[in-house]
């Protein structure tokens, strides 16, 4: 059901702890449970902190955007971040917008 659009947002830096990354996996889980527009899947960490990702999916990846954003530009975790929306029903349609945060 939420595998149609997706926001997948890279960052780097160094990470210490994973204990902001799971703060921030928290935040996105719960307040994409309270709105119903998608699902946080997840996140991904280099083995030496130096990047890593998040993943979200659901029906609008614009919509959610606008839900998540404020959620990421004031994680204090996430430099040189870059959120990638996907849309499309295929992968010929599909459609991707990069934003810069």
């Amino acid at each position: 059901m939420y595998d149609k659009q997706s926001i997948v947002v890279h960052f780097k830096g160094w990470i210490n702890s994973l204990e902001p990354v799971h703060r921030l996996s928290e935040q996105l889980r719960e307040v994409l449970n309270d709105n119903s527009l998608g699902i946080f899947d997840g996140h991904e960490i280099a083995m030496d902190g130096s990047h890593g990702s998040l993943f979200v999916y659901g029906l609008d990846s614009k919509a959610l955007f606008e839900i998540v954003k404020p959620f990421l530009v004031s994680a204090d975790l996430l430099k040189c971040t870059q959120a990638i929306l996907r849309s499309g029903t295929s992968e010929r349609e599909n459609n991707e917008i990069i934003i810069d945060l």
